[in-house]
């Protein structure tokens, strides 16, 4: 089991160091070859103190960082395990309810909900936020002195549900995917025929089975998680790393830019390496010592 975190944490730090050689590439590209700018990405001069666009008070850029870092947290514990839960627990009830099209039942509520309602949700908590709490998306907080910090909660979970609903929505299908073609090979029938239960035969060896391919799936909706956590946390104000990401591209700050996306390339990338560690010792004959 060493050997192998040993060399997926070797393959899962080139591909970060990959990620954030594309991206001085691409602030090369943007601001310089096609913004016309003149600060480079190597120079030391591009990178000036924290402007005060990205923070109402003085920080640094370590600062700055666990700060954002310190928001998007409450947003991420509530989405990563409810995605997980929800498409891994639903995505087994429906590969077990194929017969019915039940994948694609148990998803219409969630994709529903992360597009058109998901979307009106959004705006009518703006709305209340900014005429009953007289206060713009979640700017300019109430600080809350005594007892647990529960209006930071909400606010995360308003951030989140859209973005675990969609990811949800996916992982249900993708799940009950894995299952459904695995029902369909023929060890499966002679298993049937031999007098064997349905049900002991999909818990039993359906599922047993497909543990590889299942534990691969566990980061596939993170893109499309962080993808929404951009336009969500910036479309309410919400002090995250995703929404740094838009405001420092926004005002040109290399610092900025290259502090949230290496942030959400950690987060990816950690999540790549847990997936393909899990992947692999969960393949049957896999080495566990």
């Amino acid at each position: 089991m060493a050997r192998i975190l040993i060399y997926r944490l070797f393959v899962s730090t080139i591909r970060f160091a990959a990620a954030g050689l594309a991206l001085f590439v691409l602030l090369e590209l943007a601001f310089c070859v096609i913004g016309g700018s003149d600060r480079h990405v190597w120079q030391a001069e591009s990178y000036d103190p924290v402007p005060p666009e990205l923070s109402v008070r003085p920080v640094s850029w370590a600062g700055l960082l666990e700060d954002r870092v310190g928001m998007s947290l409450p947003v991420l514990v509530i989405c990563v395990p409810g995605i997980l839960l929800i498409g891994y627990s639903w995505g087994v009830l429906g590969a077990r309810l194929r017969r019915f099209h039940g994948a694609g039942l148990l998803s219409v509520p969630f994709s529903l909900f992360a597009c058109l309602p998901g979307f009106w949700f959004v705006v009518l908590v703006a709305i209340y936020s900014c005429f009953e709490w007289k206060r713009p998306g979640f700017a300019n907080d109430l600080v809350v002195e005594e007892g647990p910090d529960l209006l930071r909660w909400w606010h995360a979970a308003v951030v989140a549900l859209p973005a675990l609903a969609a990811g949800a929505a996916w992982q249900i299908r993708a799940v009950s995917a894995v299952l459904e073609r695995e029902v369909t090979r023929p060890y499966v029938r002679g298993l049937f025929m031999a007098g064997c239960r349905e049900d002991e035969i999909f818990y039993r060896n359906v599922v047993r089975r497909s543990l590889p391919a299942l534990f691969a799936l566990s980061d596939r909706p993170f893109p499309a998680l962080v993808g929404s956590l951009v336009c969500l946390e910036y479309a309410f104000r919400y002090p995250g790393i995703a929404s740094l990401l838009v405001e420092s591209v926004r005002i040109g700050s290399y610092g900025g830019i290259l502090l949230s996306s290496l942030a959400i390339a950690a987060f990816l990338s950690v999540a790549r390496l847990f997936s393909e560690c899990s992947a692999r010792l969960s393949t049957p004959g896999s080495p566990i010592g």
